[in-house]
């Protein structure tokens, strides 16, 4: 593995659960690869705008008549090619009103465009990123949720949403029950921390 692409969404910094997930993966990762390039996003710290009626034509359509249309393709593009640079993706994501932060959908609005990342053609629609990369979604979560899928559609739409750009190889690591007391806590980190451990093994 040479290149890896982080994408942190939790607005609650160091104290982030989600986060705390991911660089617990880096430190291994890196003590693995040492040469490893980490490319990284910080939605929370640089938000990806939300789509409006200008920009919703630079994204769709690759309109570019006005100088936020510019920045919105430039952008999506950027956001595009970091994707297709990188061995791997991990994502932070922690789970706020049942469902990802405003900021991550920002961001799959942005690379999801037609033509781009994903086409229509005679059986349906299909994802024109690589669909070997392997995406690593570290999901944090108060409560459980993951065994429900009458409560976590969450997981259910990254599923549906990464697919649908060609992200095939989505595997999603739940740390949940964490808030409802320390031996939840330490079971759900445990558990979290043994997937890690294994996927490092095995890169």
């Amino acid at each position: 593995m040479n290149n890896i692409l982080v994408i942190r969404s939790s607005v609650n910094g160091e104290n982030s659960v989600s986060n705390q997930m991911l660089d617990a993966f880096l430190t291994q990762l890196r003590a693995k690869h040492p040469t490893l390039n980490v490319i990284e996003r910080d939605l929370a710290q640089h938000p990806i705008p939300a789509l409006t009626p200008e920009t919703v034509g630079a994204i769709r359509a690759g309109v570019t008549e006005s100088a936020t249309q510019v920045q919105a393709d430039q952008l999506a593009n950027t956001l595009i090619e970091e994707i297709k640079s990188a061995d791997a993706i991990a994502i932070g994501i922690p789970r706020y009103n049942f469902h990802v932060p405003a900021t991550l959908k920002s961001y799959i609005d942005y690379i999801a465009r037609p033509r781009v990342t994903f086409q229509y053609g005679a059986n349906g629609p299909e994802g024109l990123l690589p669909h070997d990369t392997p995406v690593y979604g570290f999901v944090a979560s108060a409560g459980y949720y993951s065994n429900n899928p009458e409560t976590d559609y969450l997981s259910a739409w990254l599923k549906q949403v990464f697919s649908f750009v060609g992200l095939n190889n989505l595997e999603l690591i739940h740390t949940e029950g964490f808030a409802m007391g320390e031996e939840h806590a330490k079971a759900a980190f445990a558990k979290t921390h043994e997937r890690i451990a294994q996927i490092v093994a095995n890169s």
